[in-house]
């Protein structure tokens, strides 16, 4: 049981990613430089949908040094599930704009924020550049987590994850798999989606890799109308999932949550 609910725990969290979001804070390492970009490894995350112009696959990388701030770009690739081979062959963050996926298309600068104010969430005020029309569906405020950079410097944090793969390890699962989300927790209440939403993931043998779902199935359209009607326009709120089989997980507290409402109003169909 622990098993499977660490594993949920990681799906979970690419899905959260999965509603059109751009990372607008982010920590980074104490002391440490960027060669120029590098790369967030393992968040790559595509969807379809929501419509308007968010469908799509995203990546995203971060540039900093010590006492500068923090500046993290939002790719968006428009073919949805065209990844780059993140977790096979893992592209540096210098490599991401103009470059394509593995079915096409290029991925772009979408959405650029620049944190100055580090441990301070500011969401969706220091979105320095957008190219969509209502902004991020989600803001993401996240600690320093793996980077791909051409120092090699933070690449041995992967030895730390234990066992918390052990079932990607052992062969149990395929490279390709799904799970279904029942209900989403805001803020400690628990609010059950009518049709569970189908969350398909890809796995290279050692984790999860990206995540794909469709908001416009009812699954997805229930989960709209959950945040929509449980959580503050822009505001930070705690989040969670169940998952058939009884599994359920909150969201790190690495990373805090804040839903633009205009933005979630606009997938409704």
């Amino acid at each position: 049981m622990l098993k499977k609910a660490a594993l949920s725990a990681a799906i979970g969290g690419m899905a959260v990613f999965a509603i059109g979001c751009a990372i607008t804070d982010y920590d980074g390492w104490s002391g440490h430089q960027t060669a120029s970009e590098a790369k967030l490894w393992g968040s790559e995350v595509a969807f379809s949908g929501f419509g308007g112009d968010y469908d799509g696959t995203y990546s995203y990388t971060v540039k900093y040094a010590p006492g500068s701030p923090v500046t993290i770009n939002s790719y968006k690739n428009p073919v949805v599930g065209s990844f780059s081979r993140d977790g096979m062959i893992d592209r540096d963050g210098d490599d991401v704009q103009g470059r394509g996926g593995f079915l096409g298309g290029k991925f772009n600068k979408w959405w650029v924020a620049v944190d100055r104010a580090p441990g301070t969430c500011e969401f969706f005020s220091n979105i320095m550049y957008d190219k969509s029309a209502l902004g991020p569906g989600v803001a993401s405020c996240n600690s320093a987590s793996e980077e791909v950079d051409r120092d090699l410097e933070l690449q041995d944090a992967f030895a730390s994850l234990g066992d918390l793969f052990t079932q990607i390890w052992s062969g149990a699962l395929g490279k390709n798999f799904t799970v279904q989300m029942t209900s989403v927790t805001v803020n400690g209440a628990a609010v059950p989606l009518a049709d569970a939403l189908t969350v398909n993931l890809r796995q290279n043998g050692v984790r999860p890799m990206s995540a794909s779902l469709d908001l416009s199935s009812p699954g997805g359209q229930d989960l709209i109308r959950a945040l929509l009607n449980n959580t503050p326009d822009k505001q930070p709120v705690t989040l969670g999932f169940g998952f058939s089989g009884g599994m359920a997980f909150g969201v790190p507290t690495s990373m805090t949550l804040a839903f633009n409402h205009a933005a979630l109003r606009a997938a409704l169909k």
